[in-house]
């Protein structure tokens, strides 16, 4: 399939325009249409979306700074192959929010658009309940007998976060968000399980019938089996990135101490016992609460001065935002995939380093209840995280005594 790069980047670094090419100029646009568009762009900007939608040449045209695959960023008209009509907007919208959740995961835009092999096309009904209605109903409902505390409002949150990534002005249906639940998720997977539970909320407290139907895909979620990287690869890597002062730092204490990304930031080693102590950020909108991580080995902490660092972002139990948080860990991912790649671990993301940590928590004998609370998991998940590492070390251990 051909890439749309090349194509829209013409488009949008040119001054040649046409006098009514794009934005509310197009002549070949009516008032309806062009005011209903303002008002979506309103809707974004007021969600803090960085994007908006704008017409040329009778088609609508995502408008955004975007990163490319090749790390250049800048201005781009990127084409939703929609005509400019009032009755388009609602899967305009929902492709900017498919191109946005995109782009956070990955840090980069496609080369191939999503939409070009169209899976959702949703509509409004006459007299239906929007989902910008129901959103507004469940926050109302969430706040009427809570406090606002900063857990609190991270597990709002989160499972707002899910009911953005549904067009505003589309109507509720349960098709709607099984489509979005089949289309844009894994069978399995925990993305799945978690916006099955976020719909299934979202129409528990807007009385829409037939809820039942979320259940197939609640519960489903089964962690991978976690196998060890190569060792030499990923001490290798470490040397490479410590010098490095925004972020060196981090992927090593990762690799010491298992710590997920956000809590490496509240990280604070003791090298003098072999441990440390950080926020835990459980999943699921738990209460946040202090770990103590275990060096593995201490020697390498020392040796990379894991003390002496500089932090790009940082929090203690009270302060933590999970926004900084975020920020900060899209720039580590998209700043380690050319250094993983350079020594032959492409494809590796941090969080393959904190897994490969459970490994070598198992395999140096630690007990199973000390690694899963030093990691902020419960030993359930732990074991069944890593079910194929202990079972390995099992059979080793049982033909040893049979060798006796």
């Amino acid at each position: 399939m051909k890439s749309f790069l090349g194509k829209v980047n013409k488009t949008v670094t040119g001054h040649s325009r046409r006098k009514g090419s794009s934005g509310a100029s197009n002549s070949e646009t009516d008032s309806e249409t062009l005011k209903a568009l303002s008002e979506l762009n309103q809707r974004l900007k007021d969600r803090k979306i960085k994007a908006k939608l704008v017409t040329a040449r009778n088609s609508l045209f995502i408008r955004g700074t975007f990163t490319d695959q090749t790390g250049i960023r800048k201005e781009r008209k990127i084409p939703t192959r929609l005509a400019t009509d009032i009755n388009n907007l609602v899967s305009a919208e929902a492709r900017i929010l498919q191109l946005l959740e995109y782009v956070n995961k990955n840090g980069f835009i496609p080369d191939v658009l999503m939409w070009d092999a169209p899976k959702i096309n949703p509509v409004i009904t006459s007299g239906g309940l929007t989902i910008g209605e129901a959103v507004k109903t469940f926050e109302i409902d969430y706040w009427k007998d809570k406090k606002r505390t900063s857990q609190k409002e991270n597990t709002f949150n989160l499972a707002k976060s899910y009911m953005d990534r549904l067009p505003e002005e589309a109507e509720l249906t349960i098709e709607l968000l099984l489509d979005y639940i089949i289309n844009d998720t894994e069978p399995e997977s925990k993305t799945r399980d978690q916006y099955a539970q976020q719909f299934k909320k979202l129409c528990v407290v807007n009385d829409i019938a037939g809820i039942r139907r979320f259940d197939p895909f609640l519960g489903k979620y089964k962690p991978k089996a976690r196998t060890k990287k190569d060792e030499n690869k990923l001490l290798e890597l470490m040397e490479l990135v410590r010098p490095n002062k925004n972020y060196g730092w981090i992927i090593c204490s990762q690799y010491v101490y298992g710590t997920r990304i956000s809590e490496t930031l509240s990280l604070i080693p003791n090298l003098k016992t072999g441990t440390a102590t950080s926020v835990c950020i459980p999943k699921g909108g738990k209460e946040n609460y202090i770990k103590y991580p275990i060096a593995l080995t201490n020697e390498l902490a020392i040796k990379w001065k894991l003390d002496n660092i500089e932090r790009p972002y940082s929090y203690d139990l009270g302060s933590y935002d999970p926004k900084s948080c975020k920020r900060v860990g899209n720039h580590l991912r998209r700043w380690l995939e050319p250094r993983a790649k350079e020594v032959g671990l492409e494809g590796l993301q941090p969080t393959d380093i904190r897994h490969d940590y459970g490994v070598r928590s198992i395999l140096a004998d630690m007990e199973m209840r000390t690694a899963s609370k030093a990691m902020g998991h419960d030993p359930k998940t732990h074991s069944t995280t890593y079910t194929q590492t202990y079972e390995e070390i099992d059979a080793i251990k049982q033909a040893k005594k049979l060798k006796k």
